[in-house]
């Protein structure tokens, strides 16, 4: 399970990282690499966790956030895919000091399930912008 959950992400967020719409992909695979790479596992991936932010996010991260077919909630380490609205959810009275931190108030997290990578691709086409 594990394993299916680590390589979903490492396929799909190079392609979010591409796609117009898109800001930022946090994520392991492309930031901090070394250090990830340093203590991991041998075999293992980079995460089944992942965040973004949305070009022009005040307009557009709800309404991508509401498109998106997949469950919504706070979970972690579900057999399917979830999305939260991380730091609304864990800064909500707090989020002016969370972006002072460079945490924007609209990135998006994700927990990545035991779904095909094309899948997934093709629900976040549909929801993203443009």
């Amino acid at each position: 399970r594990m394993q299916k959950t680590t390589q979903t992400p490492a396929a799909l967020t190079p392609w979010l990282r591409a796609h117009p719409a898109v800001a930022e992909v946090y994520y392991p695979l492309f930031r901090d690499r070394a250090h990830y790479d340093a203590f991991k596992r041998p075999g293992a991936g980079y995460s089944g966790l992942f965040s973004l932010v949305l070009k022009d996010a005040a307009r557009t991260s709800a309404p991508f956030f509401d498109r998106l077919r997949l469950s919504k909630g706070p979970n972690l380490g579900t057999t399917f895919s979830l999305a939260c609205p991380f730091t609304l959810l864990a800064h909500y009275t707090e989020l002016d000091w969370a972006e002072a931190c460079g945490v924007s108030r609209h990135l998006i997290r994700f927990s990545i399930g035991l779904e095909d990578a094309a899948d997934l691709q093709a629900r976040f086409a549909e929801a993203l912008p443009g």
